[in-house]
C-alpha cells in the first residue's frame, strides 16, 4: 500500500511514491490538491484515482462519492483542511481527527510513532519506508499554505 502522514500545526503532508501492480513497482504522485485542502490515500489505486478526481474537480461533497464509487471500497484517505485533519475510510465518510498529526496506509504505525517523537511528516514517511515493505520511493511533500498560491506563479514570469 503506502504511507501518508500529516501534521496539522505545520500544515505539512507527505507521502511515499511507490505503487505496485502486476508484480512491478513504479512511482506515482499520491498527494493531491483540492480547492481548499490537501489529500493523499492508500488502497486500491483505481478507486483512489476516481476519489482524487472527484475531490479535485468538485471540491469534494462526500455524499456524491457514493454515486461514482463502489460502496465501501478498499481505500483510506487523509485530508488536511484549514480546520483540521480528516480521514475517509471504506465508506467515504469524513471523520475529523482531533490529533495534531495522523497517518494512513500500511506504514501508518511507524509514521505516527515517528511524529510522536518529533519527526516531520517527510521524516516519518522516510522512516516508515525503512520498515514497511509496501512503502518506498522518493517522498513527496505538500504544504497547506501553498494552496493559496496559484500554480502558475511557480512557473515564473513569461518573457515578452
Amino acid at each position: 500500500m503506502t504511507t501518508i502522514a500529516a501534521r496539522f500545526s505545520t500544515g505539512e503532508m507527505a507521502a511515499d511514491s511507490m505503487c505496485a501492480g502486476d508484480d512491478v513497482h513504479y512511482h506515482v504522485s499520491k498527494l493531491h490538491r483540492a480547492p481548499r485542502s490537501l489529500f493523499g490515500g492508500a488502497g486500491q489505486w483505481d478507486t483512489l484515482l476516481r476519489f482524487y478526481a472527484h475531490l479535485t474537480v468538485s471540491g469534494g461533497a462526500p455524499e456524491a462519492l457514493l454515486k461514482i464509487l463502489e460502496p465501501c471500497g478498499d481505500i483510506e484517505v487523509l485530508e488536511m483542511r484549514e480546520d483540521g485533519l480528516y480521514v475517509y475510510e471504506s465508506c467515504y465518510i469524513a471523520t475529523p481527527i482531533k490529533n495534531d498529526f495522523y497517518a494512513v496506509g500500511t506504514g501508518r504505525n511507524f509514521a505516527i510513532a515517528a511524529m510522536h517523537m518529533g519527526a516531520s511528516p517527510r521524516e516519518a514517511v522516510a522512516l516508515a519506508a525503512l520498515y514497511d515493505p509496501n512503502t518506498g520511493g522518493p517522498v513527496e511533500e505538500m504544504r497547506l499554505g501553498d494552496i493559496a498560491t496559484p500554480l502558475v506563479a511557480k512557473r515564473g514570469k513569461k518573457k515578452k
